[in-house]
């Protein structure tokens, strides 16, 4: 039942995106993207059972109901390990090639009681693709919106997405979470982010590293 909200939901973005796309005053020319190492502003950087109203963490699913959702639609999910750059935190990514090619990844952040602190849905362009055409992430995109904050609180996030994909760096907040879309880096436009935390994930210190 969880998947099934999760995919209408979805669905609704997917029309919704393509009309804000369109009718965006900002468009901004093909950009590109970014890697699994997020330059959300934080001491961090990595990068639904479900609930019908966003959860205490402003979340609107489980992270098992979004991981759910996302393998039936086909992508392959790693086992779950220690989060490289928050202590305490554990980290999964998900993976999928879509029909033209490009590369469609997740990666999932919980805290140490396992609920969802971090979220990232990345578009890698193929090898002929140097520069991401920002509407080829829009669909991907803006469908984790709706997976993450649920269909009303992703909607209200619709046209800053469309306007601000392709930037190297923008960012919003919607309730307690953080809100940023970004490329690989300022030179490396073939790939595209779209990240979402909470305060405690950001301010999390790294692990310690053993001598």
């Amino acid at each position: 039942m969880a998947a099934r909200r999760i995919y209408w939901t979805i669905l609704a973005f997917s029309c919704a995106a393509v009309l804000a796309a369109c009718t965006s005053a900002s468009s901004s020319s093909p950009r590109a993207a970014s890697e699994q190492a997020s330059p959300l502003p934080s001491s961090a950087t990595e990068s639904a059972s479900s609930l019908p109203t966003p959860a205490p963490s402003g979340f609107g699913f489980s992270v098992e109901a979004v991981i759910a959702y996302y393998e039936g639609q086909g992508f392959t999910c790693d086992q779950i390990q220690p989060s490289a750059t928050a202590a305490g935190y554990f980290f999964q990514g998900c993976q999928l090639v879509d029909a033209d090619g490009r590369t469609l990844a997740l990666g999932f952040v919980t805290d140490p009681s396992g609920d969802l602190a971090d979220g990232y849905a990345s578009v890698q362009g193929r090898a002929d693709e140097p520069v991401l055409d920002p509407t080829a992430a829009l669909d991907h995109l803006s469908g984790f919106l709706g997976a993450m904050l649920g269909e009303e609180r992703g909607t209200s996030l619709l046209e800053w997405l469309a306007g601000h994909l392709g930037d190297a760096y923008a960012e919003t907040t919607i309730d307690v979470l953080t809100v940023a879309t970004y490329t690989q880096s300022p030179t490396d436009h073939s790939r595209l982010f779209l990240e979402i935390a909470d305060r405690d994930y950001l301010d999390a210190p790294r692990p310690s590293v053993s001598p």
